[in-house]
């Protein structure tokens, strides 16, 4: 039954092209009139040359012109290619068809006897060339292969945008039932209550640094893209505040590099990487370490995330867990063929590095 099933999917899309290609030919096909291509036995070879090459353009064009020029706003290249093509099926075939097998009849340009009316040079050229009929058949290949490709594509990204909303939803749901656990947040306002009851003047701003990190999980994480600036302020958030349980065992690197504030990113792209690292990288009784760094040069963001591996913790639950297969899948979604990402684990150590080209 699924054997079945595959074959159809390969045999109904050859199907249809074949039904389009037959119906286009009864179309066109009788709009060329025989008395103005007088060839004899010749004419049916001219015929099948022409449809040969209106075929290889409609798939050239829906393949690579359109996908690679168009898409990627190179229009100048895309109008340039499907200019070229238009006066080769137009203008050049014809042209070397007549040159090398009709040279002797009376319309062609070099037989002696071949007149030109005053005030209509043009006009008779084009028509005993078939101009009129081939540029007709080559706009309706050229509109169709082009509106076929435009419109897949439209209702391809259409399709990737919904499913990368669902993806976000999703991710922000998981990310405040598996990511925010709760004793995360006991830890935190445990912190919080010692500094109060020990006067520490640094307790108000921790207080604000938690409110800011959970409005932004609540709210900002609800966008399809965020400054990349304040991706990373939350990050600095969420290191501050998993910072407070550490002791001084811990050693903490963060570094930034470049200009954030004209880039966008997906939300909660670092945020998870970082958990991973606090969830399972350090420790009150061992010398452990954390080291983070983001860069963005000329488009190109980088994140690194280090961290030790405390003993008792196995290298699958350090590459596995919700957090990170959502951000993978919502790094596909978001960022395909644009992003790369390296997990490796060794005996001492975890380590992620993130790639994305934003523009």
């Amino acid at each position: 039954m699924h054997t079945l099933s595959f074959k159809n999917k390969k045999i109904l899309p050859a199907v249809s092209h074949l039904l389009g290609w037959a119906l286009f030919v009864y179309i066109t096909a009788p709009l060329i009139n025989r008395t103005e291509h007088p060839l004899g036995n010749l004419f049916p070879w001219l015929l099948i040359m022409s449809y040969l090459f209106l075929a290889v353009y409609f798939y050239f064009n829906g393949h690579v012109f359109v996908p690679h020029f168009l898409s990627k706003k190179r229009t100048a290249l895309f109008l340039g290619f499907t200019l070229a093509a238009y006066a080769l099926f137009c203008f050049v075939i014809p042209a070397i068809f007549h040159h090398f097998f009709i040279s002797e009849l009376p319309f062609h340009p070099g037989h002696p006897d071949f007149q030109l009316q005053d005030g209509e040079r043009m006009m008779p050229f084009f028509k005993r060339y078939g101009m009129y009929s081939r540029s007709s058949q080559f706009l309706i290949v050229f509109i169709v292969s082009t509106g076929l490709k435009a419109g897949s594509q439209w209702y391809s990204e259409k399709r990737r945008l919904q499913e990368l909303e669902n993806s976000m939803v999703q991710a922000e749901l998981s990310f405040l039932k598996s990511q925010i656990h709760p004793h995360f947040l006991f830890n935190c306002l445990n912190s919080i209550y010692y500094l109060a009851l020990s006067g520490d003047r640094k307790a108000p701003e921790v207080i604000l640094s938690l409110s800011g990190f959970l409005r932004f999980v609540t709210v900002e994480s609800n966008h399809n893209r965020i400054p990349l600036e304040k991706e990373v302020k939350m990050m600095e958030e969420y290191i501050h505040l998993q910072s407070l349980r550490a002791s001084e065992k811990f050693e903490l690197r963060f570094r930034l590099k470049g200009d954030f504030r004209e880039w966008t990113i997906m939300p909660l792209t670092f945020v998870p990487f970082v958990e991973n690292a606090f969830k399972y990288g350090i420790s009150a009784h061992v010398n452990c370490f954390i080291h983070i760094c983001v860069e963005i040069e000329n488009g190109l963001l980088e994140f690194a995330c280090d961290n030790s591996i405390v003993s008792g913790i196995s290298s699958r639950n350090l590459s596995s867990g919700v957090g990170l297969e959502n951000i993978r899948k919502r790094l596909e979604l978001a960022y395909p063929g644009r992003h790369s990402l390296a997990i490796v684990v060794d005996s001492s150590a975890f380590h992620v590095k993130l790639q994305i080209r934003l523009v």
